[in-house]
């Protein structure tokens, strides 16, 4: 049997950074991958979708070449390049992993893993052929996994889940998207941009549920204007082949149907948690994943479980400070995470990207709200690269003017928003953003006015 100081299960965002973090540390360190170091995030996730997502930034510029006094015309998609540039930065940034654990002097074992006891876990390989491992400490990082759809007809050939979406050997000509989530909405932009007729079946009231409903109220209507159709408060209820896919769905009351070549089912992810025998060690649960503490330690304090499997956050930037901390304490530091300044951010077009309370959250803990705008309109830089559509807005408290939160629809909102996600942790007040200088001619300067507009006018907008 293997013994070592630390035995990571998952090489996913949360396990390689912990591995490599232990590593470095001059402890013995093992981890345990059943698939592609990376995990999600690197392979079938972030990295691949924002791949596509930069391929139809491009696509949406080339439309627009002609106002830019540039003679080009828009000749559509070569998709087999798209995939092909995926691909290679996928490999990079996974060759990357292998590098930084191979320093760390990480053995990487490839294998599933299940746990025997809390402190021994049992690697099955490819042929059949099983290990025992046995660690001081655990972390378990297995990530989290596609949710499924439990209606009549999601097996059927053509129904795909994001991870099928990137690997489709055409683009269709139609698609239908189930779930105005994250995942779906990110996926039915890059779509649409590609010349893919597309509709979105959302269950909710609204796409985008925990986002601002000014920020989504906007882009809804900005891709509807696209030829994005959106249905929302539309309870599925069967999808069927009858030529095409047919999702038929319950809106109003009335029975309504949608088709498509395709039909994406974009329902969220779940923690990862089967065939790991958790059950076993009677580890407690919470939110349909392991429940930790501020250090990351699960309720066997020498098991600790960073990552989308303690359902918190599941977004790979937390991922990797779940990681650091959970090895610090192991160290003997006493720091725990903070979730109080969450950046999210959705690769929509135009981008989404927010930290903090939303509007109506802050009015539901009873502050007294003042918010302040501004428009990317008004903004020169926004104007300059022709992405105008969208606005910066800031939610504060009115007595002690505390920021609250803020909510970004427009160009690079991703960018912007580390900017806004220090002021939370600061606790600064809008005041404070008005009066440091900003750049320009910069988008960050509507993140300065949209402050001034919490206490005053902005300068470049009344």
């Amino acid at each position: 049997m293997k013994e070592a100081e630390v035995v990571v299960i998952g090489g996913g965002p949360a396990g390689y950074a912990a591995a490599t973090r232990a590593g470095r540390e001059g402890w013995e360190t093992i981890l345990v991958e059943g698939r592609e170091l990376g995990g999600t995030c690197l392979n079938r996730g972030c990295i691949p979708t924002k791949v596509f997502f930069k391929s139809q930034e491009v696509a949406n510029l080339v439309k627009k070449a002609q106002d830019f006094g540039i003679k080009a015309d828009f000749q559509g998609v070569d998709w087999e390049k798209v995939l092909n540039r995926k691909n290679r930065v996928v490999k990079q940034l996974t060759s990357g992993v292998q590098f930084l654990l191979r320093k760390g002097k990480v053995e990487v074992i490839e294998g599933f893993a299940s746990f025997l006891d809390s402190h021994t876990i049992r690697v099955e390989k490819e042929g059949g052929e099983k290990e025992e491992i046995r660690g001081k400490y655990i972390v378990l990082a297995s990530g989290s996994r596609s949710a499924t759809l439990p209606v009549e007809g999601a097996n059927l050939e053509g129904v795909i889940d994001s991870d099928q979406a990137l690997e489709l050997s055409s683009l269709p000509e139609s698609l239908v998207v189930v779930g105005g989530g994250v995942i779906g909405m990110e996926m039915a932009c890059i779509f649409n941009a590609f010349g893919v007729k597309v509709e979105v079946v959302e269950m909710m009231p609204k796409i985008l549920p925990p986002v601002d409903e000014e920020i989504t109220n906007l882009l809804t209507q900005l891709v509807e204007k696209r030829g994005m159709r959106v249905h929302v408060n539309a309870q599925v209820k069967k999808i069927h082949r009858s030529g095409n896919l047919r999702v038929t769905f319950i809106q109003e009351g009335e029975e309504k149907e949608v088709e498509g070549d395709c039909v994406l089912v974009a329902t969220g992810r779940v923690p990862q948690v089967e065939n790991l025998g958790v059950e076993n060690l009677g580890l407690k649960m919470e939110n349909r994943g392991v429940w930790t503490d501020e250090f990351l330690r699960t309720s066997i304090s020498h098991i600790y479980a960073p990552g989308d499997v303690n359902g918190k956050y599941l977004l790979a930037h937390v991922a990797y400070r779940e990681a650091e901390v959970a090895i610090n304490h192991i160290k003997g530091e006493k720091k725990g995470i903070s979730y109080k300044a969450i950046p999210n951010c959705i690769f929509s077009f135009p981008e989404i990207a927010s930290v903090g309370l939303t509007e109506k959250e802050a009015e539901a803990k009873g502050y007294e709200v003042k918010v302040g705008r501004f428009p990317f309109r008004a903004n020169g830089k926004a104007l300059i690269e022709g992405e105008t559509e969208g606005l910066v807005k800031i939610v504060s408290e009115a007595k002690n003017g505390e920021i609250l939160g803020v909510h970004i629809l427009g160009p690079h909102a991703s960018d912007l928003i580390g900017e806004a996600v220090l002021a939370l942790n600061l606790e600064c007040t809008p005041q404070e953003i008005a009066e440091t200088i900003h750049p320009h001619p910069t988008l960050s300067e509507a993140l300065m006015e949209a402050a001034q507009g919490v206490f005053a006018s902005p300068l470049h907008f009344s």
